[in-house]
């Protein structure tokens, strides 16, 4: 049966080929001749090279370690603050098909004096953007076109602050906190107070002498930037009380090693205290002056990137051959990077010459992308002049 099969089928592709064989044949010469060019073959490939003049302001949050930023800066902030800017745009097109790419990088510094502990701090942002994907002419007509897109939209956002510490404001402070705590250090050696008596007696000072010299200028300027940054100071108060408080717990730990040691060899306990703490006064205030110059003179430094993939369609219409308006939109993210990211551009444009354009127009971005502790969900927005050249 399976042989039988086997030769019925070969005998149906013989028939087929023999017949698509004589069909072949029976078509004219001069008819196979003028069959029409493909695409490939009649339409050349079309190059164009623009840079974008784009003056965005930002506005949105941007949060790390849960502490957010609201950021409100305009075009002129942005001028003001800017170190670098480069903008490129390349598109190729042959017949419908089209692949294009667009790369976008501004860097910004701010320098911002606190006068305090911390003395002043420097900030510093870098945002990269690329784009790239392909495009489908679906409709083509003399005056109008209208294309579908598809691509990936890449964000990278770098952040730096560094802190630069008072060290003499840091010594004396360190040297006034010791001396403020060092009755009730002493008190608690004795126990005379309860451990948390003496908790809440550490809490107040390292709040007075400590934590107020520091004040909340920082956070203040943090929660509301000259540039768009988030927080990477975080909250540097509440962090720096903590360590103090944990590195008195230790000393206190290593003083009352010292006076039991003391007080087994006979020396009346009170004495001992007095003589142990006396001794430790002067070490501990430098160890503590170290420690806190080192926390707020220290770099902080956070890079995050993603991919959002997207679709859009871009159209174009013609006045004439030399004045024309075009408007794209995209839509993406998804949740593989940012939830939703969004992009709209629209334009007027003239043709200066048979190959160079000049576009003016509003261009604005957005997204919403938050992970690894870091949240960006701003919006850049503003006009953007376009010059470019087509061969």
């Amino acid at each position: 049966m399976r042989a039988k099969l086997f030769s019925f089928a070969g005998a149906v592709f013989a028939i087929a080929g023999g017949l698509r064989a004589g069909t072949m044949e029976l078509q004219p010469k001069e008819a196979a001749e003028a069959a029409p060019p493909t695409i490939t073959e009649s339409e050349p490939w079309q190059f164009t090279i623009a840079a974008p003049g784009w003056l965005a302001s930002m506005n949105g949050t941007i949060g790390v370690r849960g502490v957010n930023a609201d950021i409100d800066v305009p075009v002129n902030e942005v001028l003001q603050h800017l170190d670098m800017i480069f903008a490129m745009r390349a598109e190729a097109r042959k017949g419908p098909f089209g692949i294009f790419g667009e790369v976008f990088y501004i860097g910004l510094s701010d320098d911002t004096q606190i006068n305090r502990l911390i003395n002043n701090i420097h900030e510093q942002v870098d945002l990269t953007l690329f784009d790239g994907g392909l495009s489908w002419r679906l409709f083509n007509q003399p005056r109008w076109s209208l294309d579908l897109a598809a691509g990936t939209h890449y964000t990278n956002v770098y952040q730096r602050l560094e802190l630069h510490s008072d060290t003499v404001a840091i010594q004396q402070a360190s040297q006034r906190f010791v001396n403020n705590i060092a009755d009730d250090l002493r008190s608690r050696l004795d126990q005379d107070i309860s451990n948390s008596e003496f908790i809440e007696a550490l809490k107040s000072t390292i709040k007075a002498d400590i934590v107020n010299r520091i004040g909340n200028a920082l956070e203040r300027h943090q929660g509301r930037p000259d540039i768009p940054i988030g927080p990477l100071g975080g909250r540097i108060r509440q962090e720096i009380a903590q360590r103090v408080e944990n590195f008195i717990a230790v000393k206190k730990a290593e003083l009352r090693a010292q006076v039991d040691a003391l007080v087994a060899r006979g020396v009346e306990r009170r004495e001992a205290v007095d003589r142990v703490v006396t001794a430790a006064k002067a070490r501990i205030a430098k160890q503590l002056a170290l420690r806190l110059d080192k926390s707020l003179g220290q770099t902080l430094s956070k890079d995050d990137y993603w991919f959002d993939p997207y679709v859009g369609l871009r159209a174009r219409y013609n006045f004439s051959k030399t004045y024309y308006t075009a408007v794209r939109g995209e839509i993406g993210g998804f949740g593989v990077g940012a939830d939703l990211m969004w992009e709209v551009e629209t334009v007027v444009g003239i043709n200066l010459t048979r190959s160079i354009f000049t576009e003016i127009g509003y261009r604005a971005l957005g997204g919403n992308f938050e992970d690894n502790n870091f949240r960006f969900d701003v919006v850049m927005h503003g006009p953007q002049i376009t010059t470019g050249i087509t061969f």
